[in-house]
């Protein structure tokens, strides 16, 4: 496949070599019997870690920097919020949360196997195998967005359906947004909270 991302195609040549390298010496230390448990531990992290920066780099070549797409579902998102509540609840609370970096190129990659299934492993390169992966593509699932979960021989799948979005999460993004806010009290929490339902 060609590369999309030229900035991460060249990290990715760049950390090639250091990769291969680190792959080399824990393999050797896997076969040498004598080695000892710290320097075979020692080995690994530093495969691990060197690992995960490159497949990093490399999954990230095969996307495009940003992603139209990403961005038209958030604003219509946006636009519902705005549409239904911008006469009962505060702007401040009108805004569509989980838009980082990371929630773009997760997306992304669902996007790009769109209808089929993804190994949460696979995400997870995007983050350098950060545990709150899962967390991130569950952040999605409350926008609204129609992503599947599956499970197969021990694996967690994730599968973005279709472009469509579930509308009937609006309330529950403003009522997140409302709890979190340390500037108001109970009583004006409360209060928003039954606007959300009205």
């Amino acid at each position: 496949m060609p590369a999309e991302n030229e900035e991460q195609t060249e990290a990715w040549a760049s950390l090639r070599p250091t990769s291969a390298y680190a792959v080399r010496e824990l393999s050797s230390a896997f076969e040498r019997e004598s080695t000892p448990p710290d320097d075979l531990i020692d080995a690994y992290l530093f495969a691990k870690r060197n690992l995960a920066q490159s497949m990093q780099a490399l999954l990230l070549s095969q996307l495009p920097s940003e992603c139209p797409d990403f961005a038209e579902l958030r604003a219509s998102i946006q636009a519902e919020m705005e549409n239904r509540y911008a006469d009962r609840i505060p702007e401040r609370f009108l805004k569509v949360p989980y838009g980082s970096k990371v929630h773009e190129l997760l997306f992304m990659i669902l996007l790009r196997n769109l209808g089929n299934r993804v190994d949460s492993d696979r995400l997870r390169l995007a983050t350098r195998d950060n545990v709150h992966t899962e967390r991130r593509t569950r952040e999605l699932r409350e926008l609204g967005f129609n992503i599947a979960t599956s499970e197969s021989d021990g694996g967690q799948y994730y599968t973005l359906v279709d472009l469509g979005i579930d509308f009937s999460k609006v309330p529950e993004l403003i009522a997140k947004t409302i709890n979190k806010s340390e500037s108001l009290t109970t009583a004006e929490k409360s209060n928003l909270m039954d606007k959300l339902a009205d």
